[in-house]
This record gives C-alpha cells, structure tokens and sequence, in this order.
C-alpha cells in the first residue's frame, strides 16, 4: 500500500501557484490543501506545520509506511474481513545494525538505510500486503499466506531476502536482519497476540544469528515465560549477593608457575541450585542486566586480587570476561580505569578475554573497543580460539596479549593426530603474531605432554585445579609449590634448568 498526504485527508484540489519563499518539496503537501486562494506566508506555514502533524500522526515520516497506530488498526481489519479459508502471515524484521551505522555514517546514513529497507519491502510484497514500521528499527509486514504452504514460506523468505546491500556515502551498507513470523488463524487469534508472537519468533531468530526467517511455535511462550522469571531472579539474586566469583589458575606448562588467575562467574539459586551461565548470560544481555554482572565480577576480581597481594600471594594477572553488550559501552574503557583506582590494581594486572564469534560480530568496533581497552594498560585475550575462524589478518589488527585454545580441541589430544596437527598450527599462528597460547581444559598428563611438545606455553584445566571460591583459591596459591611435583612438572622442570 502506498499512501500519500493525499489520501489522508481525503481530497485532492488543483496546485496553487506557491510563493517563491516555499520550497519545492512543501509542493506535494500544499497540492493537498483546500484552499486555493493566496495565504500569507505564515499562514502557509502553519497549514504545512499541521498537515505534517496529522500524517505524522498516522504515518512514518521517514519511510511513508505506516507507524504502530494505524498498522495495527489496519491489520485488526484486514483479520476481521479475512476468508474463513484464508490465513495471514505476520512478518517481523528487526534491523539490528542501525546503531552501527549510525556510528559508522551519522543520521544520513540511517536514514538511507531504513529508506532503503521500505522501498525493497514495497517492490518484494504484492500490492494486498500492508507494511508497518514499529520504532526505529522494526519493519512489519501482513500478507495472505499459509503455514502449511510450502511455496509461500519460500515467498516470506524471499521478502526478507529482499532487503539487499546498498551503497551510502560512498560505502556499502548490508542491514543485518532477524526476522520471525507468525500466522493467523494458526498461531494467532487476534491482531495483538499476531504482532507479539511474530516478534517474539525475530527475538529468537536474532539470538540464533540465523539468516532464515524463524516461525513461531507454541514452545516459544513457555520460554519467554522461563526468560522473564529468569530476568526477574538474576535482579534479586544480584540485590541479595547471591552470586559468587571462582578462580581458575593458568600455569606455565614447563616449570608449572602460576601465571594468573580466570575469574569465573557461580550463581547458586536458593531453590534451584546452580544455574549455568550459559542460562544466564543471553537473559543478562536482553536486559542490560549484563552490565551489573560485568562490573559485580570485575570489582569483586579485583578486591580478590588485592588480598592475595597484601597477603603475600601476588598475581601477575586476573582475567575477566566480557560479552559483546559490554563493550558497547561507549564509558567502557573509563569503567574500566575507575574500578581498578578503587581497588588500587595497576592496569597491567588486568587481562579480559573476548570470545571469537564476538570479533566477527561487529568487526570495526569492537576493534575500535579493544583498543581503548589497550590504551589503559589492560591486556586482552581472545577467548575459546578455534569455535569460530578468525582470519588471520584481524587478528593483527587486534592489540591482544594470548589466545587461548578452546577445549574441545584439546579434550583427547593424545589419541588425535588430526586435533594435535590442528593446534600445531594454531600455535604456530600465535608465535607469528607474537601472542601467549593458553590451552584450556587440560584434564590428563596425556593432554599435558602433547600440548608441551607443541609448544603451548601455559594451560588451564582439572589436571590442576577446579575454580575455587576466594578464601580456597588463596590456600591454593600456597599449596601449588609442593603439590604441582604431583602433575608433573617437577622432572620437565629438572631437566630444562638441570636442577
């Protein structure tokens, strides 16, 4: 549907000749007016001032789509006129670059992209379709479709497949998309419960990262339900300091010295136990509750870090990790700089590991991030290497200390010549870029000494020790001199120096 000023007033008249003081684009808004007789100027511009009011009031000035209000009046009508024998199909894309962009290219750049997106929309939907824009970056779509029709889930998928690359400002812009769809009667039952369970399936679809448009099932409300009780619990189990920080010692993989400590994030529920991060932290992230997770870990890692220095047991490093929301902070670099004066850490004590799959994420500015990061002093590692590839010419744009092996590689290392001719490489990969290799999840001397002989040089993992909670994490520190003889690494010890 294409709606103008036009039809929203309902009357056309003939164009009046415009003062030389009224610009050319007022023309299509003043061709709608009533009155053909000259106005002063002002009086112009009021008329002009209230039409633009009242389209606005129904209709995205950006786009010419039209807003919540009317889309959803639109779309109650176009369900109760519907065919018994006739479904609906509600598409919901969430454009999840635009912040990006707006980094990237300023408000001109957006609004060619959201622009853009409108127009592909129109040219990909028959003229039956109506099409919406909810906020800044929510695009609807309603169409007649079946669920069980194969041939028009091909066409939903090609509509959102529609939304192409373009060039703005001399750059290419690709919108990054998450799009869910529902279906009525099939799904829904009314227009709201349709537009709900659509965003609901683009929500799950953006947290897949998956290019294809997701459809919405049942299921779905039952974790919506799990994720807002979850939501509420991690904000009380936060108030109440429920949750806890557990350390993991990184050894040196030759002499078996302690080179740092991976601080680890434990919720224990009073009723339901352990909850896994892996729970928790997708829950965090869509309610900002991430940030009061991060900056609970990092103070708590830090003050940690101190006792254990005053009380004679000094680490080179503590290492915190970061999601991508995180470092979305523009303040995060200063965060940073204030909770280390509050706990008198110097920065250099401070290492924080990156995932992966984040650097491929949104490349230019987390690399923008990571160094600001740098520039406080803070090392930085990137976390769970070889789950994702990370070319390697990012890799030197980044300012990283170590990359630290994902387990799965290293689990059974012994019995694999494939895994063990994989992390040979990696390693090899690491020693040109100058970086530290840390093998994580080290559990056998088998997997030691293969990782040894390639020439990783430090390691984590149950063959040393399990995170321990602060107070047995100092008793650890105390304990490893003697107790390391017990790994092994007193004869590899013995024969490098000959003591």
């Amino acid at each position: 549907m294409h709606f103008g000023i036009t039809s929203l007033i309902g009357r056309s008249t003939p164009p009046r000749k415009l003062p030389k003081s009224v610009s050319p684009d007022r023309a299509g808004i003043l061709a709608a007016s009533a009155d053909s007789v000259d106005l002063p100027e002002r009086d112009l511009d009021e008329e002009i001032r209230q039409l633009m009011l009242r389209y606005g009031q129904r209709f995205d000035i950006q786009t010419r789509l039209m807003n919540q209000q009317t889309f959803q009046a639109a779309l109650a009508e176009l369900l109760r006129n519907c065919p018994a024998d006739q479904e609906i199909a509600l598409i919901w894309i969430d454009v999840l670059n635009l912040r990006r962009e707006f980094a990237l290219s300023g408000s001109r750049g957006v609004e060619a992209l959201v622009v853009h997106i409108a127009d592909s929309l129109r040219s990909a939907v028959d003229s039956d379709a109506l099409l919406g824009r909810f906020g800044a970056r929510c695009f609807l779509v309603a169409m007649p479709a079946s669920k069980s029709n194969r041939a028009d889930r091909l066409r939903i998928q090609m509509t959102v497949d529609a939304l192409e690359p373009m060039r703005v400002l001399g750059a290419e812009i690709r919108p990054t998309i998450a799009a869910g769809v529902a279906f009525y009667p099939a799904d829904a039952n009314s227009d709201e419960e349709l537009v709900r369970f659509a965003s609901l399936a683009a929500s799950r679809a953006g947290g897949a990262r998956n290019a294809s448009v997701m459809t919405f099932d049942s299921g779905m409300n039952s974790l919506l339900l799990r994720d807002h009780q979850l939501e509420v619990e991690i904000r009380k189990g936060l108030d109440e300091n429920q949750f806890r920080v557990y350390y993991q010692p990184k050894v040196d993989l030759i002499t078996g010295q302690v080179l740092g400590a991976e601080a680890l994030m434990r919720w224990n529920h009073p009723e339901w136990g352990p909850v896994p991060l892996s729970e928790v932290i997708p829950v965090a992230e869509r309610s900002n509750l991430i940030h009061r997770i991060f900056e609970f870990g990092l103070r708590t890692a830090l003050w940690d870090a101190r006792r254990w220095r005053d009380r004679g047991s000094a680490l080179p490093v503590i290492s915190v990790n970061v999601s991508p929301a995180n470092l979305r902070r523009d303040d995060f670099a200063r965060l940073l700089n204030d909770i280390q004066t509050e706990n008198s850490v110097a920065p250099t004590k401070l290492e924080l590991e990156v995932t992966e799959s984040m650097l491929l994420e949104d490349e230019e500015l987390f690399i923008k991030r990571l160094r600001q990061v740098n520039a406080t002093g803070a090392s930085i590692a990137i976390d769970d290497f070889g789950t994702r590839y990370t070319g390697f010419n990012m890799l030197r744009q980044l300012p990283l200390s170590s990359m630290k092996i994902d387990q799965c590689f290293i689990q059974g290392i012994d019995r694999s010549q494939e895994m063990q001719s994989l992390c040979h490489t990696i390693v090899a990969m690491a020693r040109q870029l100058k970086l530290q290799t840390v093998a994580e999840g080290i559990e056998t001397q088998g997997e030691l000494r293969v990782m040894r002989e390639i020439g990783c040089e430090a390691g984590q993992g149950y063959l040393f020790q399990r995170p321990l909670p602060a107070e047995e994490f100092h008793q650890f520190l105390t304990e490893w001199p003697t107790r390391k003889r017990s790994c092994g690494f007193a004869d590899v010890y013995q024969q490098r120096y000959g003591m």
